[in-house]
């Protein structure tokens, strides 16, 4: 009986929904292609409600749309914006700076919540093989670079092995309170060298002359490079066929290992590369001004956004 229902599984439900990565989208979408009941609950929790669905009571807001389902296809076109710019989970500008006005302070501290606990934000996350390809250790803003530093250090101390270790980095000015964190920063006024000088002060001694620097100017309708320019430049190294490690943290492991394969499978379909991400849990907190609460909330919600579009551009390369 067990034998048949699997069979029947694997050839009727959508091939989106079988991932062999290291991140859990399970958590995201489920077998039938609907949003699971944390992201739901996110979208009651900024007035997004699904036709059918008794509305919220308590702290929830009111209706601001009304959708026919759960779909994730549905789900999509409604976080990015796309039916209504005035009710989007995409921010556009610095993510430090997001503040979604679809979030009440009370709001907020419950969709971290849904994020830490129920879509395992705060978890770590660890490599499932020994031998690698090699591996991609991202840049980002300094003190999130430099959890990534301490996170590949323990992987290189619990033995993994890899044929050429990766940094992808590229074009983004620092900011004040990077340099103001890491008083080496001072002097350094890009991502690029920011990374190098975590390098070196951290890893280096293990991995001179072993590691490839992968930078990447901004793409012209940006201002700082994104994860798919990073992978464009990482892709005229021609690196060989096979699986390759990528470092990143929290609510950006699942995405960043969504946007560098959607990215590898669309514009490089015969490069036999598959691409793993791991890295620590999100140190989030759910305390704060209201302010700041509403900003921490309005990251998990652009991030998860932009998991969810992900998964239907995979589902769509597939």
């Amino acid at each position: 009986m067990r034998i048949c229902f699997l069979i029947t599984a694997f050839l009727f439900f959508p091939k989106i929904f079988f991932f062999p990565c290291a991140a859990s989208y399970e958590k995201f979408v489920d077998s039938k292609g609907d949003v699971t009941n944390p992201i739901l609950l996110c979208l009651n929790l900024t007035g997004i409600y699904v036709k059918g669905q008794p509305q919220k009571r308590g702290d929830f807001p009111k209706p601001v749309l009304t959708i026919n389902s759960r779909k994730l296809k549905d789900i999509v076109k409604i976080i990015q914006g796309i039916e209504n710019p005035k009710i989007s989970w995409i921010m556009k500008g610095k993510r430090w700076e997001m503040y979604n006005p679809l979030l009440t302070p009370e709001a907020a501290k419950k969709i971290l919540k849904v994020g830490l606990q129920d879509l395992g934000f705060k978890k770590s996350i660890g490599a499932q093989k020994k031998n690698y390809k090699g591996i991609l250790l991202l840049g980002s803003l300094a003190e999130r670079f430099n959890e990534r530093i301490f996170f590949t250090e323990k992987l290189l101390q619990k033995g993994i092995k890899f044929n050429k270790f990766y940094i992808l980095t590229g074009q983004r000015s620092l900011e004040n309170f990077e340099k103001e964190e890491f008083s080496f920063l001072k002097d350094i006024d890009d991502e690029g060298e920011m990374t190098l000088a975590f390098f070196k002060k951290i890893l280096s001694p293990k991995l001179e002359g072993k590691y490839i620097y992968v930078y990447s100017n901004a793409p012209p309708e940006s201002s700082r490079a994104t994860t798919e320019s990073t992978v464009q430049e990482f892709m005229k190294y021609t690196p060989e066929p096979g699986v390759y490690l990528a470092i990143s943290n929290g609510c950006f492991i699942p995405y960043q290992e969504l946007v560098i394969q959607n990215c590898l499978d669309k514009n490089y379909p015969t490069s036999g590369i598959k691409v793993e991400c791991v890295g620590s849990g999100d140190k989030t907190s759910i305390e704060g001004t209201e302010r700041e609460l509403i900003n921490k909330a309005s990251i998990f919600l652009d991030s998860l956004a932009r998991i969810l579009n992900n998964l239907q551009i995979q589902h769509e390369l597939n």
